[in-house]
């Protein structure tokens, strides 16, 4: 995050006087910190989620138990590994609009912060739960799900009341420290198991967790207003920007308008928008090592190496397009509806041509493959432009609310995804299966995509508001939007 520490979004704002970086009690400013913290929260979580599925490589030795050197190994068949593999999902979907509504009534930086450090805590004991038995380790996982289901909702529901809209598309690229996590675990957990054992690669998450947590517990506060070592100028920089947007966390609590959010066209936009960018992130991400394996016969060293460059092309891609959106709306050239727009469109519709040309083209060259898949995830990285920011701009009061919806809902394509590859294989073979399969993602980019055209909105919605039913209904102008 040294791009984003170095902002000058942040550091260089007008209303914020120099003399801030000079004072000592915090030379960096707090939504800065909340920035970084936010990136390896969901690089750490994101290793908690899927260091097991590179160590289960040499954790599990089916049928062999005479070898000394392979005692550490444990006797797991497919079925037993499948269970523990998937214990995660059970759960993880369960919490997510809870943590919404929990962190929107009591803050988000408790609920965040607890529900990491449950996770971490879990996999220093994971090891253990190994050794006794499949189903304890199935229990472990299910748990971590639970705790790790209020990340998302609960960041969202911080940044409501941290991040003013000009910023708001560069801070959600933190979001993308998992792409980062995805694509470094594998080969620091290859450096752990080949020097030391499998049991180091949970470890060395868990301990990274309770660093991680003891920077959050100092750092961190659910606002401006509680933060004690903001300064002046910043708290009252982030006051203006914000405005009321956003009630205090010590104001009676709002009830959730829920009638007025389902009967919402922008909601149900950006939830659609939100659906086709899972259906293709879970399907290219679930697919692509089985893809170039069967398509391409690349060995596990190579698969594991291209399966890794769409993750980072993706969060390199996202930085560099956020930081332009976020300056063409501070500079006024777009309204901040264009902006969400330009940026859907941008991680929809761009990938879904090119997968088209890549299931026409077949099974010619793995280097082209990659290089479409590569650009294909990258373009991807402007939903942090886009879809992610478009829920806080809608309502920042009921922000945590409307992503846990959306990702408790993401249960469908998370479902379905996989489900439907399979089906394509089984009818029409392993290789030429895959030309359906892209053809498929790109119609659902398309068609989710294009109800955002229609429907989508950069605007705060009336019903985000306490007393909202006195208020004029918002029209959704089409000249620039001005902050402050």
């Amino acid at each position: 995050m040294e791009d984003v520490a170095s902002s000058h979004t942040f550091l260089e704002d007008k209303t914020m006087p120099k003399t801030i970086k000079k004072k000592k009690m915090l030379s960096v400013p707090a939504r800065i910190q909340l920035g970084i913290m936010a990136f390896f929260m969901f690089f750490i979580t994101q290793m908690i989620r899927s260091n097991l599925y590179i160590a289960r490589v040499v954790m599990t030795d089916v049928g062999n138990t005479t070898n000394e050197s392979q005692s550490n190994k444990l006797n797991w068949n497919e079925q037993e590994t499948g269970m523990v593999l998937s214990a995660f999902y059970w759960s993880y979907w369960i919490t997510e609009l809870p943590g919404g509504l929990v962190a929107q009534r009591f803050g988000g930086c408790r609920v965040l912060g607890f529900g990491v450090l449950l996770a971490g805590l879990l996999n220093l004991a994971f090891p253990l739960a190994c050794r006794a038995h499949y189903g304890t380790a199935a229990m472990l996982r299910a748990i971590q799900g639970l705790a790790l289901g209020v990340t998302w909702p609960a960041t969202h529901a911080l940044s409501a009341h941290w991040i003013p809209s000009t910023e708001r598309s560069k801070f959600m690229t933190t979001y993308h420290g998992s792409a980062v996590g995805t694509a470094l675990t594998y080969p620091l957990s290859g450096i752990l198991m080949a020097t030391l054992d499998w049991q180091y690669v949970f470890y060395m998450t868990g301990c990274l967790t309770l660093i991680w947590y003891a920077f959050w517990l100092y750092l961190i506060y659910d606002s401006p207003a509680q933060h004690p070592r903001i300064s002046n100028a910043e708290r009252k920089y982030l006051e203006r920007a914000i405005g009321e947007t956003v009630t205090s966390h010590k104001s009676p609590p709002l009830r959730t308008p829920w009638t007025s959010i389902l009967l919402s066209g922008p909601f149900w936009a950006v939830l659609f928008a939100s659906q086709g960018l899972m259906w293709g992130t879970i399907t290219l991400s679930m697919q692509l090592p089985t893809y170039f394996k069967n398509v391409y016969m690349l060995d596990i060293k190579t698969n594991g190496f291209v399966s890794g460059i769409p993750e980072l092309s993706k969060f390199a891609f996202g930085l560099a397009f956020s930081t332009t959106m976020d300056f063409m709306l501070r500079n006024e050239y777009l309204s901040i509806t264009a902006v969400r727009k330009i940026s859907v469109a941008t991680s929809e519709f761009i990938p879904a041509v090119l997968l088209v040309v890549l299931g026409f083209l077949g099974s010619g060259s793995s280097t082209v493959a990659v290089v479409f898949l590569a650009l294909s995830y990258a373009v991807g990285g402007a939903s942090s432009s886009g879809s992610l920011p478009n829920i806080v701009d809608l309502s920042p009061n009921f922000a945590g609310t409307l992503l846990g919806i959306i990702k408790t809902l993401t249960l469908i394509p998370g479902v379905l995804s996989p489900n439907a590859v399979s089906l394509l294989n089984s009818s029409f073979g392993s290789v030429d299966c895959w030309f359906y399969v892209f053809i498929t993602t790109a119609v659902i980019y398309m068609l989710c995509g294009t109800l955002f055209m229609f429907l989508g909105s950069g605007n705060v919605q009336p019903w985000n508001q306490p007393q909202f039913k006195e208020l004029p209904v918002a029209k959704d102008s089409s000249q620039p939007h001005k902050e402050s």
